[in-house]
């Protein structure tokens, strides 16, 4: 029997408690609510408002999507997670009796990368440490869906780590790391050239966020 979320207890306790339940959360958890809020946080910094469309990609368990659940107004957050076991577990650990009636937002639980499945125009996407697992050819394909799945002056915050002399750029078209379909902990690395290269082939503008970083993994900022 599923026990009701206490609207009172901290969300870090949740988060914890979450962990207990299932391992793996995917956001870390020592700092799972920092970590949750600060992707909030980034997000209002470049540009989110509460009356935009956000598509947040690998949403996982929640720990960003909470907090942007209750930023957004109704109806206006979708996000897409594949790992469903870790996805309910969220839901049933962190999120407060009504809260999904009161702001509907819908998910969708694919790996796909389809995104014409919501059937409606975004402002904004997210996606915190899906780029340092994605290889090249679903990087692209989250491109193409911001390109066309998207309403003019749209933005798309993302993460990413750059390669280095004992960490190559990354050549494999798999997923690295963690999944629906693995345990096996990994990281994998994409040149700013490439993620430049490959804006510019889609008539999209990127730039480099100097001061922003969540878990070491520099952030970058694209413009329709």
């Amino acid at each position: 029997m599923t026990v009701p979320v206490d609207p009172t207890e901290p969300l870090q306790r949740r988060g914890e408690r979450l962990h207990e339940a299932i391992g793996f959360v995917g956001c870390g958890v020592a700092r799972f609510e920092k970590t949750g809020r600060a992707q909030l946080e980034a997000l209002v910094r470049h540009g989110l408002n509460p009356w935009d469309r956000l598509l947040d990609i690998g949403c996982g368990a929640l720990c960003g999507g909470y907090w942007m659940i209750h930023f957004l107004e109704a109806s206006n957050y979708r996000g897409i997670e594949p790992n469903t076991a870790m996805f309910n577990a969220g839901v049933e650990h962190l999120l407060e009796p009504g809260l999904l009636e009161a702001k509907k937002p819908r998910f969708l639980h694919t790996d796909q990368y389809d995104f014409s499945k919501f059937n409606e125009k975004f402002d904004y996407f997210h996606a915190h440490s899906i780029w340092t697992h994605a290889p090249k050819k679903d990087i692209e394909k989250m491109l193409d869906g911001f390109a066309e799945h998207t309403n003019p002056g749209a933005r798309f915050l993302t993460s990413f780590k750059a390669p280095h002399l004992f960490r190559p750029d990354y050549t494999g078209d798999a997923w690295v790391g963690r999944s629906h379909e693995s345990d096996d902990p990994g990281i994998c690395r994409h040149s700013f050239k490439w993620i430049q290269q490959a804006c510019s082939a889609r008539g999209l503008s990127v730039e480099l966020l100097k001061g922003e970083k969540i878990h070491k993994q520099k952030w970058i900022l694209l413009r329709r």
